[in-house]
């Protein structure tokens, strides 16, 4: 009877947080990182739409011809152009990426029970996706990761069924829709998936392809960035620059330098740590480890990309459900500093503080993923051993 109780108690939580934080949130929200990336200027024109752009948010961040993330995005919202305007495009949107946060769910319930999900890992999948903070930021500005969350997923349950070239196909795609899922390939080529890796390849050099006649690579938002360089200086950098800019006092150059001799140290340090073992059972440790550094191992982020954490997490419960220990108390510890469970306005209310701000300002979702990487480090060290 208590036990009923518990998990009565934790979905209806979960259900009024998500229609709080998950819903109403976004549905008030007309501004962020989508809306400074769609429409492009080249498609709005392209369909006749320039009505859309001219005073977007996209239209501020990137004068004409600037597009700005993955190509992919510009592909599935091509439907969003028959919307009168805007505002009616973003709300059509959302639903669409809330069908993206059932899929990637569905799946996440697959992989942890090899496809026969029972109803208590269902209820555990949709207790953990309603509760986790950086879905709703992802949700509210409606950003493509939500996109790459169940592609990810699927890609890596095609990865353990052997099913090569569906596995590179969807992480081609990933890979188109924001570059971050680049890291795969290496990983790929490294395991000997030859056939996921050309599969991806294909993906890739096709998309890029047909980019550049319909877009043109030297007009790409983030390549410019990468080029000119940027590290962003605000409380939603959850990176490696963004600590150091909190920390020091350097120069944009000094960082920039830093960042990257970090993430090279770190990432070089990441395939030494790969490259020796050939074990096929440790696959769910090199993919959770290759997300957690895909998201923070870049020369910034926003705290949205941390939902793409929701897939270590997926795995390593798969993994050690059946025997938790106090070993595994760090990824507990992670998950609850990420996903942040209570509501931050609402500990605001109580405290009368920008709760928000100080649990970004100080880098508290980056503590959360530092200690997700120490926790997979040390348990594919042990677990995976040569």
């Amino acid at each position: 009877m208590r036990r009923k109780f518990l998990w009565g108690t934790a979905v209806l939580y979960s259900l009024l947080h998500f229609a709080f934080t998950g819903v109403l949130q976004p549905l008030r929200n007309f501004y962020g990182d989508f809306l400074a990336s769609f429409p492009s200027w080249k498609i709005a024109q392209l369909t006749g739409r320039l009505d859309l752009y001219r005073g977007s948010l996209s239209e501020r961040w990137g004068p004409p011809p600037i597009w700005h993330y993955g190509p992919v995005e510009h592909i599935i919202t091509l439907p969003l152009f028959a919307f009168s305007s805007l505002r009616t495009a973003y709300v059509a949107w959302l639903i669409v990426n809330y069908v993206f946060v059932a899929a990637a769910a569905i799946i996440a319930a697959w992989i942890i029970d090899d496809g026969r999900p029972s109803a208590r890992t269902s209820l555990i999948v949709g207790i953990g996706f309603a509760n986790f903070n950086p879905l709703f930021e992802a949700l509210t500005q409606r950003t493509i990761e939500v996109f790459e969350l169940p592609i990810l997923l699927l890609a890596f349950l095609l990865y353990r069924k052997m099913r090569d070239r569906g596995t590179g196909t969807l992480l081609g795609i990933a890979a188109m829709s924001k570059f971050l899922p680049l890291v795969f390939l290496p990983w790929l080529a490294l395991r000997k998936r030859w056939r996921a890796f050309v599969a991806a390849v294909v993906v890739i050099l096709s998309i890029v392809i047909v980019t550049q006649y319909a877009l043109g690579w030297q007009n790409s938002g983030i390549i410019l960035q990468l080029i000119h360089g940027v590290h962003v200086d605000t409380d939603t950098n959850q990176s490696i620059s963004g600590l150091l800019i909190r920390l020091t006092s350097w120069s944009q150059e000094e960082i920039a330098v830093a960042t990257l001799a970090i993430c090279v140290a770190c990432w070089n340090a990441l395939w030494s740590l790969f490259f020796p073992r050939t074990t096929s059972h440790c696959d769910d440790f090199e993919f959770s480890i290759l997300t957690l550094a895909m998201v923070l191992l870049i020369p910034h982020n926003e705290q949205y990309y941390f939902v793409l954490l929701l897939i270590p997490y997926t795995l390593m419960y798969a993994r050690y459900r059946a025997k938790w220990n106090r070993r595994l108390l760090p990824l507990i510890l992670s998950f609850v500093t990420i996903a942040a469970p209570v509501p931050l306005s609402l500990l605001a209310r109580v405290t009368g503080l920008n709760v928000m701000q100080l649990y970004l300002h100080w880098c508290i979702p980056l503590a959360g993923a530092v200690i997700l990487g120490f926790f997979l480090a040390r348990e594919y060290g042990t677990s995976c051993a040569v």
